[in-house]
């Protein structure tokens, strides 16, 4: 099973490695990346075309020097929610589109995207939820039209909100069939399920079968996000392995998470390294 990794272009790795990034995520054992452009306001959102994919096709021919394969890209996404007014959900349509446009220029086949929320992150206690759904099913039925062109698939992920009404996994899940669509697929995203204890994660990974394409691979206590490295947290790795090679699991065991931002140059690096290793630990099961 390949191993991957989030990296944010404009983010802390690209600061520190510059032009030798995916020389180095490689040396450090990594075979994959998740490309993530979650920040609408990056020089990325604002090139013109020439620029945008002269950007882009450099990105994956330095990729594939390096021997890494850009296996998915997780696209825009703002916190808090402003997904309200129609002007908010136009403008978020544009860049997700835009992003759609760089997982294809990236030859990134998967593109993983949070529900929108128009009625907040705590809509679950009140009567928005039918209108939340049906707010979504109408965003990511035109959003799904522009990925197919692309022949992108849209990986939808399930979310840390315990309070919004399409963050469980069991309801991502039932929101993904009933798009019903092969380019409409999910994101497991393992922290965020642990969020709610009672959809146990491996059952989960298991009810989820063949719609599950990308991975988000992290840890915590249940109670923060804190993205913490696997085995740091009450995750059951071993049954989620289990799980995956239950329903034969091609994918990429994907970390979303990173060394501390404040470690130095040449230990942040030998703690990738470390991270890496890690991943492959608990892969070896499968």
């Amino acid at each position: 099973m390949k191993i991957g990794v989030s990296i944010e272009p404009y983010g802390k790795a690209a600061n520190y490695f510059g032009d030798e990034l995916f020389q180095k995520l490689a040396s450090f054992g990594f075979s994959a990346v998740d490309y993530s452009i979650p920040g609408t306001k990056y020089e990325l959102y604002a090139m013109d075309d020439a620029a945008f994919e002269q950007q882009l096709l450099g990105e994956k021919a330095a990729a594939e020097a390096a021997g890494l394969t850009i296996h998915q890209l997780h696209g825009p996404w703002r916190s808090p929610p402003r997904d309200a007014t129609v002007e908010d959900r136009q403008e978020r349509m544009e860049k997700m589109k835009r992003s759609i446009q760089a997982a294809r220029l990236l030859g990134a086949k998967y593109w993983v995207i949070h529900p929108i929320m128009p009625y907040g992150a705590l809509d679950l206690d009140t009567e928005d939820p039918p209108k939340t759904w049906k707010m979504n099913k109408e965003f990511f039925t035109e959003l799904l039209q522009y990925a197919k062109e692309q022949d992108v698939t849209i990986c939808l992920e399930n979310l840390p909100m315990a309070k919004f009404s399409l963050a469980d996994p069991r309801q991502v899940l039932k929101f993904v069939k009933e798009m019903n669509d092969d380019h409409f697929k999910m994101c497991l995203d393992t922290g965020h399920s642990n969020f709610f204890p009672e959809a146990n994660l491996s059952d989960v990974v298991r009810q989820i079968g063949p719609e599950l394409k990308v991975l988000h691979v992290h840890d915590n206590m249940g109670d923060r996000d804190f993205h913490l490295w696997p085995t740091k947290g009450i995750i059951d790795w071993p049954g989620f392995m289990q799980a995956l090679r239950d329903i034969d699991f091609q994918g990429v065991f994907s970390l979303e998470t990173a060394p501390d931002i404040k470690l130095e140059y040449a230990p942040y690096g030998e703690a990738f390294a470390q991270l890496c290793q890690i991943a492959k630990n608990v892969t070896q099961t499968l």
